[in-house]
C-alpha cells in the first residue's frame, strides 16, 4: 500500500514540483510516518510532493510478542528486513543476517514504477533500505536488468545504517552508489548514533554525497531554519530553473508565517532495526 499528499492519491500533473517517494522506519507504516513528517512536509510544500510506501512485510509475522513489546512497537507495524538469526532476547539491529530481501527489492522497485519519483527518501530502516535499493538497481541495470524502473535521481537519507549482515554491506561497497545524496544525522540520536549513519555514507561516491547535521535524536527533523535551508538547497538542483525560482518565491512569502513559531515537535521513533 501507499499514500500520497494529493487527494485520493492521484499524480501530480504539472506544477513543477518534485515528487519523492518516502520509505518509513522499522515498526512503522506508510500513514504513520506520513503523520511523523508534517513539519517537512508543510516546509517544502511548494517544491516537493511526498508519497509513501508499506514496507513488504508485516513485523509481527516474524517477531514473537514479547520482542514487539520490548521495542515498544505493535503487530501492524512493518519491516524492510528480515532475519535469519532472531532469537529471544536479540533484537533486531543486532541481526547479521537478512534474508528474502529479493522481495523487499522488488516491491521497491514497483513503487518506483507505480509511482516515478523524481528521488526517494527513507528513514532509519527505510533510510538503510533506499540505500541497498539503489545499490541493487544500479547492479542490474548496468547488467541490462531492469531497464523498465525509473531510477530516482536523487535520495534523502535520514539516519540509516550499514547493514550489519556483510552480503548486504558488501554489495554496498562494491556498487559505490553514484546517486546524489543527502545524508541526515542527528547528532543525539543513540539509537543509530552518527557513525552508523556515516558508514553508510562511507560505501557511496564521495564526489555524491553531501550532509546535514541536527542537533535532534532518533527523529526527522524539524524542517525549519538550517534544516530547510540545507534541504531546499538540495532539492532545488534538481529542478528546472524557472520551477526552483518560483518556489524560493513562494517560500519567502510564506516566511512571515513560519516566523509564528514552529509546529509540534517532531515525534522521536522509539524502535530501529
Amino acid at each position: 500500500m501507499s499514500s500520497s499528499d494529493l487527494d485520493g492519491g492521484e499524480a501530480s500533473q504539472g506544477g513543477g514540483k518534485l515528487k519523492v517517494l518516502c520509505l518509513h522506519g522499522f515498526m512503522q507504516t506508510a500513514d504513520a510516518f506520513r503523520m511523523r513528517v508534517g513539519s517537512m512536509r508543510k516546509a517544502l510544500k511548494s517544491r516537493v510532493e511526498f508519497e509513501f510506501l508499506d514496507a513488504p512485510f508485516l513485523a509481527g509475522d516474524h517477531l514473537s510478542a514479547e520482542q514487539i513489546a520490548e521495542l515498544g512497537g505493535s503487530a501492524s507495524g512493518r519491516t524492510w528486513i528480515k532475519w535469519a538469526d532472531m532469537a529471544p532476547g536479540k533484537r533486531p539491529s543486532q541481526s547479521t543476517a537478512y534474508i528474502d530481501f529479493d522481495q523487499t527489492y522488488l516491491h521497491m522497485v514497483d513503487g518506483l514504477r507505480a509511482h516515478a519519483p523524481d528521488g526517494v527518501l527513507g528513514f532509519s530502516q527505510g533510510a538503510t533500505a533506499v540505500a541497498l535499493l539503489l545499490a541493487q538497481l544500479k547492479r542490474r541495470q548496468d547488467r541490462g536488468l531492469d531497464l523498465d524502473v525509473p531510477a530516482p535521481r536523487f535520495a534523502v537519507l535520514v539516519a540509516g545504517f550499514l547493514p550489519r549482515d556483510p552480503t548486504y554491506s558488501e554489495l554496498l561497497a562494491a556498487e559505490r552508489v553514484t546517486t546524489p545524496s543527502l545524508f541526515v544525522v542527528g547528532e543525539a540520536d543513540a539509537l543509530v548514533p552518527p557513525e552508523r549513519t556515516l558508514a553508510l555514507m562511507d560505501t557511496f561516491d564521495p564526489q555524491s554525497t553531501s550532509l546535514l547535521r541536527h542537533a535532534g535524536a532518533h527523529m526527522v527533523p524539524t524542517c525549519s531554519g538550517d534544516v530547510k535551508r540545507q534541504m531546499a538547497e538540495f532539492l532545488d538542483g534538481f529542478k528546472p530553473p524557472a520551477a526552483a525560482a518560483a518556489a524560493e518565491d513562494a517560500g519567502a512569502f510564506s516566511a512571515g508565517a513560519a516566523a509564528a513559531g514552529p509546529g509540534p515537535a517532531p515525534e522521536e521513533a522509539a524502535v530501529v532495526a
